[in-house]
């Protein structure tokens, strides 16, 4: 069931042209229409607030929001679904699998095969695999309707060897993605090898890879992938930041020899392209972030309704980037050259590129001592629904929060946070050891204690990748030293 909350997400994550599509749709149905009142009234709110609970409830007494919410969920998807339905090959593969069947059941024999030998041969063009063994095993169902009626033994024989190898390979797959997977979450929850019994099961992992590559029935552009992907995470667990950063520009080459295959979806090489600029400035290497940033920026050409998000993704990387090598006056320039259209266009953007953006403008303002300012853009981003940010984005948010309100000296606001804090976390059970760290730290300046031992605690916390992302994007190191030591009272 879809709540307010997620709706008022789905709503303000729409782009320009899905919405005017949205809006073209409902225009053609006649009468008063109140899931298009409940749009226009998410679409309005900026953030979902009280002030955006008192209009639902003005606007809709009682129990008569619910119909309109549900209706409104219903004929916001199909919308999208109708938008996106040229432009994905995966949809156009389904099309003619549904047309083939329609065709078949009302007697059009050949024109049914038709569309079934078109997506065979559309699915091996753009590697959708799943979609040509759906699209053959339909044929062979055809064919035994009709006695196998102009089809000899071998010809079946030989359809049935192209199923039985594009399923051999779907499963290769499917093993070397769960291999990745599994390096990927001990990456993050362990970060680099520290011990002997953590580089036995690496190798351990290496050689299942190797079995993997050889049992490959061909090289796809995915299992290459993986295969690329699977190498970037093992240099980086083995402290080789160097040899990952070569295999990334592997990947990069592999995806411009590729567009074809990801074109219809560029998220996925813009997803791929985030994450390499993340590892790099995690490992604060912040000239080669050059390259990848030329690269995201061109993939805003070719992503359609997704580049102002792509545009304002760059923004971000720039000015993290400029912090983290303390240029704080480029970063402020660079806020105020994007301002005017700061301004104007984010709440154009999903909801979690969103508060990442306003956490980004808050931490420049806050490292340049406008914590006024600051404080405006982080309200933004916490006043965004919890529900639709990741846990990491908003632990960020709410460490930002206490460190603005720290430098602004709100003692009686600090005290109510930490409480509200703690009490939303330990129900959770899911601090990080960086977020303890700090709000202890708080509690002890806030009883006038000295602040001069947690330098010392932090650096263990560098080797996780997770702590460490949290220590780099708020500037902890920094904040550390800029607080006045207190002396404890005697």
């Amino acid at each position: 069931m879809t709540s307010i909350s997620s709706l008022f997400s789905l709503v303000h994550s729409l782009t320009k042209p899905e919405k005017r599509y949205f809006r073209l749709s409902v225009s053609l149905q006649s009468g008063e229409k109140e899931y298009v009142k409940l749009f226009d009234l998410l679409e309005l709110h900026h953030t979902f607030d009280s002030a955006l609970k008192k209009d639902i409830a003005l606007q809709f007494p009682g129990t008569s929001v619910e119909p309109a919410r549900k209706h409104l969920y219903r004929v916001l998807m199909k919308s999208l679904r109708n938008f996106q339905m040229e432009k994905q090959v995966e949809v156009r593969l389904m099309n003619l699998l549904q047309d083939s069947t329609i065709l078949f059941n009302k007697g059009l024999v050949d024109e049914s095969f038709q569309q079934l030998h078109k997506a065979q041969s559309t699915a091996l063009k753009y590697e959708k695999f799943t979609f040509f063994i759906l699209a053959a095993q339909s044929e062979i169902k055809h064919l035994i309707q009709l006695q196998f009626i102009g089809v000899d033994e071998n010809t079946l024989i030989k359809k049935q060897e192209e199923i039985n190898k594009l399923q051999g390979q779907l499963s290769t797959i499917h093993q070397h993605a769960s291999l990745y997977e599994l390096l990927l979450i001990r990456f993050w929850k362990s970060g680099t090898v520290r011990s002997l019994r953590e580089s036995t099961q690496l190798n351990d992992l290496l050689l299942e890879e190797h079995m993997i590559l050889n049992s490959q029935q061909f090289q796809s552009f995915e299992s290459q992938q993986l295969h690329l992907q699977f190498q970037s995470v093992y240099f980086l667990m083995t402290g080789d930041p160097e040899g990952s950063l070569k295999v990334s520009y592997d990947l990069d080459k592999l995806f411009q020899q590729n567009v074809h295959l990801w074109a219809d979806t560029p998220l996925y090489y813009v997803h791929f392209l985030n994450g390499i600029l993340h590892n790099l400035r995690r490992m604060q290497y912040y000239e080669e972030m050059t390259f990848f940033l030329q690269r995201l920026n061109a993939t805003a050409e070719i992503s359609g309704s997704f580049a102002l998000s792509i545009e304002y993704q760059v923004l971000e990387h720039e000015l993290h980037r400029a912090v983290n090598q303390g240029q704080h006056g480029q970063a402020v320039a660079l806020v105020q050259q994007w301002s005017a259209s700061l301004d104007k266009e984010i709440d154009q953007l999903p909801i979690h590129i969103h508060a990442q953006l306003c956490l980004t403008v808050a931490r420049v303002w806050y490292s340049s001592g406008a914590y006024s300012t600051a404080l405006k853009y982080i309200n933004r981003a916490l006043n965004q629904p919890s529900n639709s940010l990741n846990r990491l984005l908003y632990v960020s948010c709410r460490l930002m929060n206490l460190l603005i309100h720290l430098a602004l000296d709100n003692t009686d606001y600090l005290h109510y946070e930490i409480r509200s804090s703690e009490r939303k976390l330990k129900a959770e059970h899911s601090w990080y050891k960086v977020e303890q760290l700090v709000f202890n730290h708080v509690k002890q300046w806030l009883r006038n204690r000295s602040v001069g031992v947690m330098p010392e605690q932090l650096l263990p916390l560098l080797e996780d990748p997770f702590e460490k992302q949290l220590i780099l994007e708020l500037g902890l190191q920094e904040w550390v030293l800029s607080l006045r030591p207190v002396k404890s009272p005697a």
